[in-house]
C-alpha cells in the first residue's frame, strides 16, 4: 500500500513539473519581426536576451517573443542564434538569442583630446565651482601643480582660491 502510495505521488509529481519547464522546441539561426536591410552593417548589440509570450487566446506567440526580447534594447533590430521554447502546450513561448541592430550615434563616438594647457599669470581661465557654477577669473601666480585665481563669488566679491591645474581651462583673449 505505502509503495502504491509513493507510485502516485511519483507520478503526479513528475506530471506537474512537466507543465512548468519550458521545452526546446526549435532552433532558428536568425529571426525578425521586420525587414532586414542587406547593405546595412548591423552590429552585435547583447548576447543572450530573452523575450518571453504567453497567453490563452490563439495569437502569434512567437512573434510577440522575438518583439519582446529585441524591445530589451532600443538599438536591436532582430535575434541571431535563436533558441525557442515552449510550455503549457504552447500557451507560453520564451526566445533566447544574441541581439543584432545599429546602435545609436552616441556609443560609436570616442573622443580623444590632446592639449597642451600652458598656463601663466595674467591668463584668463574657466573652472568650475564647488557648487557646480562655471565662473571665469585671471591667473595670480602658478606653481608646479596649482594656480592661484582671482574670480567675483556668488555674492560679486573678488576672491583669491587655489586651484588644481587640470581643473583651469584657458580661454582665449
Amino acid at each position: 500500500m505505502i509503495n502504491k502510495v509513493k507510485f502516485v505521488f511519483f507520478v503526479f509529481i513528475l506530471t506537474s513539473n512537466i507543465g512548468c519547464v519550458y521545452q526546446r522546441i526549435g532552433d532558428l539561426t536568425i529571426v525578425s519581426t521586420r525587414n532586414i536591410e542587406t547593405k546595412t552593417d548591423y552590429k552585435l548589440i547583447q548576447k543572450y536576451v530573452t523575450g518571453k509570450a504567453k497567453s490563452k487566446r490563439k495569437e502569434d506567440l512567437i512573434k510577440i517573443a522575438v518583439e519582446n526580447a529585441v524591445k530589451t534594447n532600443s538599438d536591436g533590430e532582430f535575434l541571431k542564434n535563436v533558441k525557442i521554447y515552449s510550455r503549457n502546450n504552447g500557451a507560453d513561448i520564451k526566445v533566447e538569442g544574441d541581439l543584432w541592430g545599429i546602435p545609436s550615434i552616441e556609443k560609436n563616438i570616442k573622443t580623444t583630446v590632446n592639449v597642451t594647457n600652458e598656463l601663466k599669470a595674467g591668463d584668463k581661465v574657466s573652472f568650475k565651482t564647488n557648487f557646480g557654477k562655471i565662473t571665469e577669473g585671471i591667473i595670480l601666480g602658478i606653481t608646479q601643480h596649482h594656480a592661484v585665481v582671482e574670480f567675483k563669488d556668488f555674492l560679486g566679491n573678488e576672491t583669491m582660491k587655489e586651484i588644481e591645474l587640470e581643473k583651469l581651462i584657458k580661454l582665449s583673449k
